[in-house]
């Protein structure tokens, strides 16, 4: 049976898959006005596991334009100090300073369950999407009018159409299998037990990773916390290892006090995994696209996973919602995959090298990588031959084609990075610069150091650009004046230039260009088609 939305007419998009990244693609979509329905196997709306643990900061930011980083923020556990060591001795320490004023700590560890929780409440919020669990997608069709998709219900086959299909059904998307994409990669020799388990531990909230400890001297464990009382571990173990017997809560309980010592522990859940490193041979096919795990997986160390997801999630959204509204032709969507698989070629390359050298393939492997080990510990100046896990920064798009090349030399921010964050007024409440931001093409004019706040409006209204198209200024504490001030003097040198500027500002938050003020002549409309690709 066709079966109609809660309004009468067709989504606008249809989403697999409602994991973190689904639901945030709909949520994101639903902030740009756009409806959709989404389709997930479980008939629970969470994993129930914790799975990936680590938010970094930018996408916190992320969170936090949605309005849910408070409870992440609040009750995960915030760190910045990664501890690595080669049997029992110290050989390493990662440490992650803020950037400038401290919004969000470098990472929050938080379990994927309570995020798909939070995600499923807000999208439902918004009264724009249609969740239907308990729906296995079987059937995939479609044209130059949209998308067509059946899926096994409660009562039999439905049917639900879209102009576009969002693929977020994970490592074995059914949808990428169905469009004949390939998913090319290999699989590492790493396997491991990950248990979570509560305890109170008098330790501090920081990564630890162990080289051949005495506790396990044939491989490697991570811990680290999750919340406020619960706690991760990843446990080395054989490729050949029986799963059932290795997650027997007594046997879990056991190995863990060789790590932790004599405290109490409850084991809340275990399970094992091996690491892979795949990527799909394309991210769209017509009006289809893949999301996260569908189009990408890395190994876990790095915090790669669903970090790189929830950035698909936001760059493909804004891109879908401006299509839909008529800001932008359909052209724009081909710098979906041109953006995000440059990211994931930069993400397997990090992650692969990681794993070459966490886990060898081979004998040679595991002496070079011991030798290294070996000589962190006997000289801390070899320490950078270590190599336990590049943890996950935002790629930037330096190379896009939505990207002008800097029209101001040694600009303070390069066209392609995300905008620097920081803690600005917007009329009479606080907020983040992201976040005022966020969603919509911006253009945001900055004084110079010695420049005045009171000539910039003036010059921004003339700019020639779209009438969509957002302006505001960014003001310094100091001048007291300002669509959006800064609160803090030190973040304010970020931005502050020698001149007048004016940041060309995406709606995922990446700078798409950096123009002086200066009278020179500047073709602003070409400058905001180009990053937006509009239509006009």
């Amino acid at each position: 049976m066709v079966l109609p939305d809660n309004s009468g007419s067709s989504p606008h998009v249809v989403i697999v898959g409602a994991g973190p990244v689904g639901m945030a693609t709909a949520l994101l979509l639903a902030r740009q006005n756009v409806r959709s329905v989404l389709l997930e196997r479980r008939e629970q709306p969470s994993c129930r596991q914790s799975r990936a643990v680590t938010v970094q900061r930018d996408i916190l930011a992320l969170y936090d334009r949605l309005g849910l980083a408070d409870e992440i923020v609040n009750d995960g556990a915030s760190w910045s100090l990664g501890r690595t060591y080669y049997g029992d001795q110290e050989i390493l320490q990662l440490r992650f300073p803020p950037h400038g004023e401290e919004i969000y700590p470098p990472f929050v560890n938080f379990p994927q369950f309570r995020i798909e929780e939070m995600l499923y409440d807000a999208a439902l919020a918004t009264g724009l999407v249609d969740i239907r669990l308990g729906r296995a997608v079987g059937g995939l069709e479609q044209d130059d009018s949209g998308v067509r998709v059946t899926a096994a219900g409660p009562d039999g086959p439905e049917t639900y159409t879209g102009a576009y299909l969002v693929a977020a059904d994970g490592i074995g998307s059914g949808v990428r299998r169905r469009l004949g994409i390939t998913f090319d990669g290999w699989q590492t020799k790493g396997r491991f037990l990950v248990a979570d388990f509560e305890a109170d531990l008098p330790f501090e909230r920081e990564r630890r990773l162990w080289f051949n400890p005495p506790f396990h001297p044939e491989g490697i464990v991570l811990m680290h916390g999750v919340t406020r009382k619960l706690w991760r571990l990843d446990w080395q173990i054989p490729l050949d290892a029986d799963a059932e017997t290795l997650t027997e809560p007594g046997r879990v309980a056991a190995r863990i006090a060789t790590v932790i010592g004599d405290h109490p522990v409850r084991v809340v859940r275990s399970n094992t995994y091996t690491f892979q490193q795949c990527r799909a041979s394309a991210f769209r096919s017509g009006r289809v696209f893949l999301v996260g795990d569908a189009a990408h997986v890395v190994s876990p160390f790095g915090a790669r996973g669903m970090n790189s997801g929830m950035e698909d999630a936001e760059n493909l959204a804004w891109k879908l919602g401006f299509v839909l509204n008529g800001k932008a032709g359909p052209a724009l969507l081909d710098s979906y995959e041109a953006e995000r698989a440059a990211a994931a070629d930069h993400n397997l390359a990090v992650t692969g090298a990681s794993m070459k050298f966490m886990t060898p393939d081979d004998e040679s492997g595991r002496q070079v990588r011991d030798a290294a080990l070996a000589a962190a510990l006997a000289d801390p100046g070899q320490a950078h031959r270590v190599d336990c896990g590049k943890l996950y920064e935002p790629f930037p798009y330096h190379d896009s084609a939505l990207t002008a090349q800097a029209l101001l030399p040694a600009p303070r921010v390069r066209p392609g990075a995300p905008l620097p964050d920081l803690r600005c007024v917007d009329g009479s409440r606080t907020t983040t610069l992201r976040a005022a931001m966020a969603g919509e093409v911006t253009l945001l004019a900055v004084p110079g150091r010695n420049g005045l706040v009171s000539g910039l409006s003036t010059e921004l209204d003339a700019i020639a650009a779209p009438a969509w198209v957002r302006r505001s200024i960014l003001a310094p504490a100091t001048s007291g004046t300002g669509v959006l001030t800064v609160l803090s003097d030190e973040m304010w040198d970020i931005y502050a230039d020698e001149q007048d500027v004016v940041y060309l500002v995406r709606p995922d938050c990446y700078v798409a260009a950096v123009v002086p003020l200066d009278g020179t002549p500047v073709d602003f409309g070409a400058l905001t088609a180009q990053a937006s690709n509009a239509a006009g």
